[in-house]
């Protein structure tokens, strides 16, 4: 929102700040176009759009998140309460909801999503996949970028499956394995390999 952005700190309903306010424990100390750069507890990081600060205190390691961001090439997400990981990334430039599926071969997309993202279907192969719900028919794409915080990884291969069949995109493996996935409690750090 140019110079000003929306924040939520511990669970408390959002607010608009910019660079300068403090919000809770934490003060912001600079809101560029897509980041937020914010000190929570001394520990200086930079936030994209849709995410989080999660170490409430605790000394990051070297990293940044769908919901939380640290550092170059790195993300720390933290688990929901139903241990699910869920984060903000992007498609082609566009928003994207994802869940962290290190069972997914693919990264998966339902097909409103791949749309809006502008995926060419034009070189698509079709193919049976087995989901929770049986098989289903789905097309196996290219991405020219996938983005989760400050982690980039082009030409990502992908599934393509209606919308009916998932509720929300996965985060499978052929963008996962670009990265070192480490986990602690209910953290999971990403960090870029290449």
């Amino acid at each position: 929102m140019g110079d000003k952005a929306l924040v939520s700190v511990d669970g408390a309903s959002p607010k608009v700040v910019c660079g300068g306010d403090t919000v809770g424990s934490v003060r912001i100390i600079e809101v560029r176009r897509d980041v937020v750069l914010i000190d929570n507890a001394g520990r200086r990081m930079q936030l994209g759009i849709g995410q989080a600060n999660s170490y409430a205190g605790v000394p990051p390691p070297a990293a940044e998140s769908g919901t939380a961001e640290g550092g170059a090439g790195s993300v720390v997400i933290t688990a929901d309460g139903r241990g699910q990981f869920l984060t903000s990334g992007s498609v082609n430039g566009r928003q994207v909801s994802f869940m962290v599926d290190t069972g997914a071969t693919l990264v998966t997309l339902p097909r409103s999503v791949a749309m809006r993202a502008g995926v060419d279907f034009r070189n698509a192969r079709h193919t049976q996949v087995s989901t929770a719900n049986g098989i289903a028919i789905a097309q196996r794409v290219t991405l020219n970028q996938v983005r989760l915080g400050n982690i980039r990884a082009n030409l990502v291969e992908a599934l393509v499956v209606e919308d009916a069949g998932l509720p929300v995109a996965l985060l499978g493996m052929s963008f996962l394995n670009r990265t070192d996935m480490t986990r602690q409690g209910d953290a999971l750090t990403l960090k870029q390999r290449y």
